[in-house]
């Protein structure tokens, strides 16, 4: 049994987002166990507890299986510290701070924990096994309740100085912009996000512009972009408001660092409504050279990308291999 167990190699994937935490099982390239359970915490511990309770259930699962977590790779939504595996400060969930998930995780599984932000997990991901396989430069959108954004430079995932690199939904685009949940104003995030999706929906229903949806239909981007599908004027100008900042932010960033591809991944992503746009308003702004070659992709493993990459990482750096740029 245990010559077995040391041949299945299962590590676990956990990715916290704004809305949801998806927990997989990883074992010979594939998802071996998926659960996903919804955000709901309002504090560090209550955060630490949803993070405990999925564990447990993902180690229960790797011991009917015959097989033990080797190692996890945990990716969060926000300002992460990898070198502690602390949480600092992820905006969209008030009254999480300073959390060490890692060692939670670890002391959960006795095994290794690696904590890294979501958005960088999800291009790890398309970079290993997904879109991104081979090229050596890579810029990533991650869509959903915010903006998240990753980069690969020449081969390797760039974090910064203070490992915090990669945070695209905080660019500044809007002069006197609306608050952002990371104290600035006017940052992506707030336009080109699910959240900024449905305050724009909200906001034109409340002038009175004329749609199929009613002030019910704002509490997702999903319910709002199925109305965008089915005609609705007021639903599709939103999303196309949102891909015309994410152009430009991607041509800013293809103007900077003259990448080989951009990725575009996140729950709203999925929509199909943003992409299309987001790459014409790019190569409006973008300098003509460097956009000339460049690929538009959609992210394959679409909203499991970052449970996935979280997994990925893991199974890396035990191995011993180098994944960040030095």
């Amino acid at each position: 049994m245990e010559t077995s167990r040391a041949a299945t190699r299962t590590v676990a994937g956990v990715d916290i987002g704004g809305t949801k935490v998806t927990f997989i099982l990883w074992s010979g390239g594939a998802t071996a166990y998926r659960v996903e359970r919804p955000y709901a915490a309002r504090s560090s511990r209550e955060f630490s507890e949803l993070i405990l309770k999925g564990m447990g259930d993902l180690r229960r699962r790797a011991t009917d299986a015959g097989t033990a977590i080797m190692g996890t790779g945990i990716g969060c939504a926000g300002m992460v510290d990898q070198r502690r595996g602390v949480l600092l400060f992820p905006p969209n969930m008030p009254g999480v701070r300073d959390v060490a998930v890692a060692d939670i995780v670890s002391g959960a599984t006795g095994a290794p924990a690696y904590l890294e932000n979501d958005a960088n997990c999800a291009l790890f991901a398309e970079w290993v096994s997904g879109v991104a396989v081979g090229r050596h430069n890579v810029v990533m959108f991650s869509v959903g309740t915010g903006v998240g954004g990753a980069l690969i430079v020449d081969g390797h995932l760039y974090v910064g100085r203070h490992g915090f690199a990669g945070e695209i939904g905080h660019l500044p685009v809007v002069d006197r912009g609306l608050l952002c949940g990371c104290g600035r104003h006017g940052c992506l995030e707030t336009i080109a996000s699910g959240t900024g999706i449905e305050r724009y929906v909200r906001s034109a229903l409340a002038r009175g512009s004329k749609s199929l949806m009613t002030m019910e239909d704002t509490d997702s981007a999903r319910t709002i972009s199925k109305f965008a599908h089915n005609g609705d004027l007021l639903a599709q100008q939103a999303f196309k408001r949102a891909a015309r900042y994410l152009g430009r932010a991607a041509a800013a960033l293809i103007n900077t660092l003259d990448p080989d591809m951009v990725v575009l991944g996140g729950g709203v992503a999925e929509s199909g409504l943003l992409m299309d746009e987001m790459k014409r308003v790019a190569q409006r702004h973008s300098l003509p050279l460097l956009f000339e070659d460049i690929e538009f992709a959609m992210a394959h493993y679409r909203n499991d990308a970052g449970a996935v990459g979280a997994a990925l990482l893991a199974d890396q750096l035990l191995k011993g291999q180098t994944v960040y740029s030095m």
